[in-house]
This record gives C-alpha cells, sequence and structure tokens, in this order.
C-alpha cells in the first residue's frame, strides 16, 4: 500500500518557491507561463543590468504565482560563492504574518580537476 505525504504550510511555500524559480517558462504542460527565464538569464552575458533582470523575473513569478506570500523587490538579493549562485529571498506568509528568509541555488558548477 503506497502511502502520500501530504505538505502544508511553510514546508509547501517552501516547495511551491523552489518549483516556481527553477522551472523553465513552457515547461509546464497545463500553466505555460508558469516559471521563470533564470535559466536563459544565468547563462547570459554579465552586463550591467543582468542582476536587475534576474531579480525583476524572480519578483515577477512570485508576486503572479505566490499569492499567500507578500513580497518586496528590494528583499530579493543574489550572492555568488565558489561557482554557486544563490537568490536570498525574504517572504512574509500571509496567513500568519511571519517572515522567513530563502537561499535558493540558481546555479552550481563544480570544478573538475
Amino acid at each position: 500500500m503506497k502511502t502520500i505525504n501530504k505538505v502544508e504550510g511553510k514546508e509547501a511555500i517552501k516547495q511551491n518557491l523552489k518549483l516556481l524559480l527553477l522551472s523553465t517558462k513552457t515547461e509546464l504542460l497545463g500553466d505555460p507561463y508558469f516559471g521563470t527565464n533564470l535559466q536563459k538569464l544565468l547563462f547570459s552575458q554579465n552586463d550591467i543590468i543582468l542582476q536587475d533582470l534576474i531579480i525583476d523575473d524572480i519578483y515577477s513569478a512570485i508576486k503572479l504565482f505566490m499569492p499567500e506570500c507578500y513580497i518586496e523587490r528590494k528583499n530579493i538579493t543574489l550572492s555568488y560563492t565558489k561557482g554557486t549562485v544563490f537568490a536570498n529571498i525574504k517572504l512574509t506568509y500571509l496567513a500568519d504574518n511571519t517572515t522567513d528568509l530563502y537561499d535558493i541555488v540558481l546555479m552550481s558548477s563544480e570544478e573538475i580537476i
């Protein structure tokens, strides 16, 4: 007999956020607008506005697809450490008005020696 683990609350929001950010638009069959353009942006040539484009894409995706959370654009930052790009996102849950900080890996490259 198979069992199903139902995820609720903050854990469900965390999983939804990861799914949203790591999905590419047109990838989801039922909703082609779900997701982001991060995969394309992260491999673009680095220029002055690239970081703002990535933050804008994250912000608009969260505002559109995660109405259970409140976010401000200034609460999204990007950081880079040892070949890994992180999105640091501060969300406020509307259900209980608590705030949480997420560090989500957007891209990771391992060195081959």
